[in-house]
This record gives C-alpha cells, structure tokens and sequence, in this order.
C-alpha cells in the first residue's frame, strides 16, 4: 500500500446550543454552505462559512439522511422522503415509502436511493415521476450510510453492527457485493467519498473516520480525526476539501480541512485541483498538466457524456454544460476530479 499523507488543520467545532442531536451534513457547492440534519431539533440547520448557523426548516418526523439533487435537499423522515427548495425551503416533494426508519440517501442525478435501517431495505426513488420501487429486499443487515459511486457503477453501503461490513449494490439490478466482510469497526454510520476517490467511513466503535482505497483491497486506515463523539452521516466539500462530520454524541460538527496529497517513495503528488469550483466558464488546473491528457466526463449519474484530451497548461470550456455536478476522470494521471458547473 502507498503511503498517504492527510493534514489535519482548524477542526471547527461549533456551540452545543446551535445543534440538538446532529444527525446528516450535506454541502451545498453552489450556495457554499453546510446543511445539517437535527433529530432532536426536529429540524435542518444552514451553517455558512463564517460559521453563523440558521434554521433552515422544520421538519416532523425529525430528519435523518440528506442529499441535494438539482435545486432541491431531500431528506429521510421516518418512513418518508421529503424534498425542501434550496432557495427557500419551501416543500416541494413528500413520498411515503413505506419504510420503518428511513437513514441513509444518495443519489446518482436521476434517480434516489434510500436506506430503510429497520427494515434492511433499500429504496429507488424517482422524483420526477413521483413513483419509488423497493430495489434491495433484504439487505440481510442493518443499512446505514450509502453513496453513489460514479466511477465504479455501484452503491456503497456501510452497516450498523459489529465489526460491520462494507456492501456494494447495482443501482438496477440490487445485486450485491461484499466489499469488506469484516471492518474492524463497530457501527458504521456515514460514508463518503473524498477528493481521491478514496472512501471515508465513520464509525462510532471506536469514534473515527476511516479511509479505503476505491477497490477495497487494502485494509481500511484511521486518518487521525480528532475530537469526534459518536459520528454520524458524513459528507465531504470538494470545493475547500473538508470533511464534514456530525458528532450525535456532543452536538457539534467538525468541518475538518484535508490536504489531499500522497506519496510514492520520495516523490510527492498532490492531488488535483480543478480552480474556480464551483464555476460558470472555464477551468484550469492546480497543479497544471506538463503534457497532454486524455479525460473522461461523467454527469451526476456516472455516465459517460464526453471527454478528449486536454493538452499542457490548457483550460477545460464548460459553458455549454447544464448547472449540476460533474465528474473529470483523467485516465492516464489515474485522477478524478469532482466540480460544479453553475
């Protein structure tokens, strides 16, 4: 395994007051903000980059899970999936599933993927047609965290229970994968994906954040978070590179700053930044290409809807790209990167 070096810098903890039972962070690239579920609250706070934290709605049963699809943040309310405009909050999606306890949400552009904890179920829900069908039956475990893998073509999902596993699931099919049988870890909460393509994991036995290579081959590795209590549904911020993570045991949330580097022997990389994210134009590149280099684009979704061959120092036009999330996989540099196009 290659070594891997994460620097840890201004953990930012906020007042107890400000959060009651935080549950679920999810980043908004375009405001450039943090929402974040409260179950005790019963509600969804905004926390801007100054640190100053709003109410952003109430809602009843109390949000669990979060995920931003297009203009709108959904979330998991009991057995029911609620959507809230960014703009204003209003409720413009509210499906019941059917579920017991609605936890985890993801989503892949198109369609919604939810976790039923109790009832170790998954969930495919299609917002734009108002319809949801049941797509794993039994999870034969209790489904905690999910995200949307758009290089690999799968669902990743983290368990609750000892020594929890770690399960890959096709997005049609609900066929399942065993990534890792047995973490070491007990009650996984939330899973994330980071500016690597590296997997994030929080887990509450012991409290930590651990990090799997996107093939799952190599031990999982604690990346040395301090001043968790009981982690919980984690996102990551790929525009300033944090990991965001609500701590249910203490009422806080650590935004933790990640410098994305690795090491090979004596020769450094530093991981690739695409600079300005979110944009409206163009995009250059930090550090910039010393040769030409072939890419792949992928949409939200994962799928493939573009790509050539970028050439030293150039910059990438996106202006004909509609607004969302979009996903640049520089195949020959074996590195990805994650920007929003405005």
């Amino acid at each position: 395994m290659r070594p891997f070096f994460v620097l840890f810098v201004g953990i930012g903890l906020t007042a107890t007051a400000q959060y009651s039972g935080p549950e679920s962070v999810e980043y908004d690239a375009v405001g450039d903000r943090y929402f974040v579920s409260t179950t005790t609250g019963a509600s969804i706070k905004v926390r801007d980059q100054a640190g100053t934290v709003t109410n952003f709605v109430n809602v009843s049963p109390a949000p669990y899970g979060l995920e931003i699809m297009g203009d709108t943040l959904f979330a998991c309310s009991g057995g029911s999936v609620k959507g809230y405009l960014l703009s204003d909050a209003t409720l413009v999606f509210n499906r019941n599933l059917g579920g017991t306890f609605l936890n985890g949400i993801t989503t892949d552009g198109q369609y919604l993927y939810v976790t039923d904890f109790s009832g170790t179920r998954i969930y495919k829900v299609d917002v734009a047609n108002n319809t949801h069908t049941t797509l794993v039956a039994n999870t034969a475990g209790t489904p905690n965290g999910i995200v949307w893998d758009p290089i690999g073509d799968r669902l990743v999902v983290v368990f609750w229970g000892s020594n929890a596993p770690i399960k890959a699931y096709d997005r049609t099919s609900g066929a399942s994968t065993t990534l890792v049988a047995g973490s070491g870890v007990s009650n996984i909460d939330g899973v994330t994906i980071d500016c690597n393509g590296n997997f994030l994991t929080a887990s509450w036995s012991p409290d930590r954040i651990t990090r799997y290579e996107p093939t799952f081959t190599q031990a999982g590795v604690d990346i040395g978070a301090a001043g968790l209590n009981n982690p919980a549904d984690i996102d990551f911020d790929p525009v300033n590179n944090k990991v965001c993570v609500p701590n249910s045991g203490s009422n806080t949330v650590s935004l933790v700053d990640v410098s994305c580097s690795s090491g090979v022997a004596e020769t450094t990389i530093v991981a690739l930044r695409a600079i300005p994210n979110p944009t409206s134009d163009v995009l250059r590149f930090d550090p910039p290409f010393t040769r030409a280099e072939p890419y792949l684009l992928l949409d939200a979704r994962g799928l493939l809807i573009g790509g050539g061959t970028l050439n030293a120092n150039a910059q990438l036009d996106v202006r004909t790209l509609e607004p969302g999330t979009y996903m640049l996989d520089f195949t020959r540099a074996h590195k990805q990167v994650r920007f929003v196009k405005q």
